[in-house]
């Protein structure tokens, strides 16, 4: 999707009623989410030229992580979906054999950072995923590296409890 085309989806998304972005900022990266429909729509923003994460969770464990990694490298954009399988360790649920659950992938770089957006589906279409729900409280997992290989350690880790 064009970047042209990724800011014409917001903008009908925007006029069709659909609820505003909540956004939480933490050491400098900033993610925005919001339910819509049957899907959670999610952008993140560091302050690095390398890869950013976005990770979901029951619990405050990196274990059982539902990790989004995403780059940006001359303007080709890369955002795979990731399991944390133990600390130090995920891998692509397709090399799982589970299911790539992303769509709408879209990212950029500009003179402050990288930036990600994806959709992910509420419901989980494998066991390397979990259930969301809207009003339900979840660990959201911040990260990003100033390289943008994914298994470069990040420079910038949290986890914050949040509400869909």
């Amino acid at each position: 999707m064009s970047v042209l085309n990724f800011f014409a989806v917001l903008l009908l998304m925007y006029s069709c009623n659909v609820p505003s972005m909540k956004t939480i900022t933490k050491n400098d990266m900033s993610i925005s989410w919001k339910v819509h429909n049957d899907s959670l729509w999610v952008e993140a923003y560091a302050p690095a030229y390398g890869w950013v994460a976005v990770g979901f969770n029951t619990t405050d464990q990196l274990k059982g992580t539902n990790l989004i990694m995403g780059n940006v490298i001359k303007s080709k954009i890369t955002i795979e979906d990731h399991y944390i399988r133990r600390p130090g360790d995920h891998i692509p649920v397709l090399a799982l054999a589970g299911i790539d659950a992303l769509q709408d992938r879209n990212g950029h770089e500009n003179g402050l950072g990288t930036t990600i957006s994806f959709r992910l589906p509420l419901a989980a279409v494998d066991q390397y995923h979990i259930d969301l729900q809207e009003g339900k409280s979840y660990y959201l997992l911040m990260a990003y590296s100033q390289k943008d290989d994914f298994y470069h350690h990040s420079m910038m880790r949290t986890f914050i409890k949040i509400i869909l």
